[in-house]
């Protein structure tokens, strides 16, 4: 299970998490790559999300935001951190009972929290967006 932590606040049961880089097509590559995560958590009567994702331009929109990917083991294989990031996209679904297929049900909210520079007067280096370290290998099966 992927652990999120938003400005230092942990996240709890993240359904699924992805992180996205794209270049752009084929015609012509980004001079920025996007880059981004897209996050599953289950609907609640926290509001803290929505509330980021309605921020005003200014300093409550910018949130630093550290993501662990983790193998079969719990083992964090990755750590991607955004240092200015912002809700890009926010979608809350609810799916009643009986109703879609059985990977439909429930509620839950899936954002995009997409990542800027640091400063708008530096050149992208390929690290002053988002950030990734390593974790540990998985144990090999004996």
């Amino acid at each position: 299970m992927p652990a999120l932590t938003i400005q230092g606040q942990k996240i709890n049961r993240v359904l699924d998490a992805r992180v996205e880089i794209t270049h752009g097509d084929a015609r012509e590559a980004m001079q920025i790559p996007i880059q981004q995560f897209v996050v599953k958590l289950p609907l609640d009567h926290d509001t803290s999300i929505a509330e980021w994702a309605l921020a005003p331009h200014g300093p409550r929109r910018w949130k630093t935001v550290e993501l662990q990917t983790q193998d079969r083991s719990r083992k964090t294989n990755h750590t991607w951190t955004l240092h200015k990031s912002y809700v890009h996209n926010y979608t809350e679904k609810e799916f009643p009972a009986q109703s879609g297929s059985d990977t439909d049900q429930g509620n839950y909210i899936e954002i995009i929290v997409r990542g800027t520079l640091v400063h708008n007067n530096v050149d992208y280096d390929g690290k002053n967006i988002l950030q990734i370290a390593a974790g540990e290998a998985e144990p090999a099966a004996e």
